[in-house]
């Protein structure tokens, strides 16, 4: 019997082992690309019992751009505008897409370093202040916000509201009080009482508890297994960078996917769910994949459009937005295939065909925004109407 213990503690040994080298991994993906700020008292000061920005617009989309609005929101504070499309391109938000736990595929990429990438050709620099210490977290909160800083969250949408899953967000916080704090919602849900749109600054926003803040900040962050449980970002005033070189590669890559290690990104996420659908189409979660399905179409449809209006004449960029929108139209048919729900392997051999043609698709936008970064010399695309944002 002793050699049965052997094998059972050398099974333990090697389970901890790679438990253990499964979080340095983490650890070491939010340290090297969220660039994370530790707070500490030292850094605070006095702030007034309450405080409101009267600076801010207040920009919100039908559509899930929650993180590009919170940066258009900030950008504008700065005296400076960008469309919503923009954003997106600068932070590669909407360039790529990411393998789900189960089946299926987000259409979005990690957006704190998107903030981070996007922010230089805005004129802003990005700073990420993290902490596990929630009474720290909310002083830091309330001195920024009177510091004239508007500040974003990232946080659970669903522990926010009271609704069942979990749905990574982002708003912006405006002001406080001595229970709470103010903020500007990004996403205007289909059936909330909030419409979409633009509002000139000095809206008063949504109220939060510091208690349903602090859970909502600490359900984001254990669901991502991050190594701390509260983080905000501020962004300052910093010298505008304009060769989008770097922006073409960073989303050709993004695009393109072939990661080694971890979840599959980019063309790679969305071929493999075109191998789990073909494999497991009977256990599929309809809901929650033509969610996402939804998506990706509007994100690429509108990803084509401002293609075609900013960067028609880079080579490649017209055919890149074409088959940004064949994409589009492939998802969509994904969608409506999946909402009357699979009935036969047949059914399901052809939304696998319709998904690997997408993944194609993609994989040669990357391609061609490869090529466009050895040879673009085209700067940051300038745009001053913010009523863009408007649906």
């Amino acid at each position: 019997m002793v050699w049965v213990w052997v094998v059972l503690l050398a099974v333990l040994s090697l389970w901890v082992g790679w438990r253990l080298l499964l979080r340095s991994f983490v650890r070491q993906y939010f340290t090297k690309n969220y660039a994370p700020i530790q707070l500490s008292e030292s850094q605070l000061g006095y702030f007034p019992p309450d405080h409101h920005l009267q600076d801010v617009p207040w920009c919100s989309t039908r559509e899930t751009y929650c993180q590009a609005n919170t940066l258009q929101m900030i950008t504008h504070q700065q005296g400076r505008t960008a469309s919503r499309d923009e954003i997106n391109f600068l932070m590669g938000f909407t360039y790529g897409a990411s393998a789900l736990p189960k089946i299926g595929f987000s259409p979005f990429t990690d957006p704190e370093p998107g903030h981070a990438v996007a922010a230089p050709y805005l004129g802003l620099v990005r700073h990420y202040y993290v902490t596990r210490d929630p009474k720290l977290y909310l002083r830091a909160l309330r001195f920024y916000l009177s510091r004239g800083h508007p500040l974003h969250v990232p946080l659970d949408y669903a522990v926010l509201y009271g609704v069942r899953g979990f749905i990574p967000h982002s708003n912006l916080l405006v002001g406080y009080d001595q229970n709470g704090f103010y903020y500007y919602e990004t996403v205007a849900m289909q059936g909330s009482s909030l419409e979409p749109g633009f509002r000139a600054p000095g809206e008063q926003g949504l109220w939060v508890s510091d208690e349903k803040l602090l859970e909502a900040a600490l359900s984001q962050s254990r669901h991502f297994k991050q190594p701390w449980r509260y983080a905000f970002a501020l962004f300052e005033p910093w010298p505008t960078q304009s060769d989008l070189k770097p922006v073409w590669r960073r989303n050709a890559r993004l695009l393109m996917g072939g990661e080694k290690y971890g979840p599959k990104q980019g063309a790679d996420a969305i071929a493999q769910t075109a191998t789990q659908i073909q494999k497991h189409w009977r256990s599929i979660n309809p809901q929650e994949m033509c969610l996402f399905l939804d998506s990706a179409a509007y994100t690429r449809r509108d990803n084509a459009d401002f293609l075609r209006v900013h960067f028609a004449e880079e080579e490649g960029i017209l055919q890149a937005a074409n088959l940004l929108e064949r994409a589009a139209q492939l998802y969509r048919s994904v969608q409506k295939t999946i909402q009357k729900g699979l009935r036969s392997q047949a059914e399901a051999n052809q939304v696998a065909a319709w998904l690997n043609e997408a993944a194609s698709a993609e994989w040669e936008v990357g391609s061609i925004f490869a090529r466009v970064a050895h040879t673009s010399k085209q700067p940051a695309p300038q745009t001053d109407d913010i009523e863009e944002t408007q649906p």
